[in-house]
């Protein structure tokens, strides 16, 4: 099953919250639903941008984040943009970034 982690997932920093998941999750839109339940947020894809970034939306503090979505897969990572139909596979890392790489 893929496996996400969130813009708060920083398990190299001591006392760091970690909000992962392992989803059972065909596509993106699949996964990110499953986090959203999960970590009681909203991800939506961000209007302008080139079609590349989400909104991140925390439901209990209001805090947004623009947040930048890849996936590493085998020894490769590449952003996803908006595709929320991508297919994922079991071995999938899902990154939802708190910072923009593309």
């Amino acid at each position: 099953m893929p496996v996400l982690h969130g813009p708060k997932h920083l398990d190299e920093f001591l006392g760091s919250p970690d909000q992962s998941l392992q989803a059972q999750a065909a596509t993106l839109g699949e996964a990110l639903a499953a986090y959203q339940d999960a970590f009681r947020v909203r991800i939506a894809p961000a209007v302008g941008y080139d079609g590349r970034y989400f909104l991140y939306f925390e439901l209990d503090s209001g805090d947004e984040l623009l947040i930048d979505i890849h996936v590493r897969r085998g020894g490769d990572e590449f952003c996803v943009r908006q595709d929320l139909d991508l297919p994922l596979q079991d071995d999938d890392v899902v990154l939802l970034m708190a910072f923009r790489v593309c």
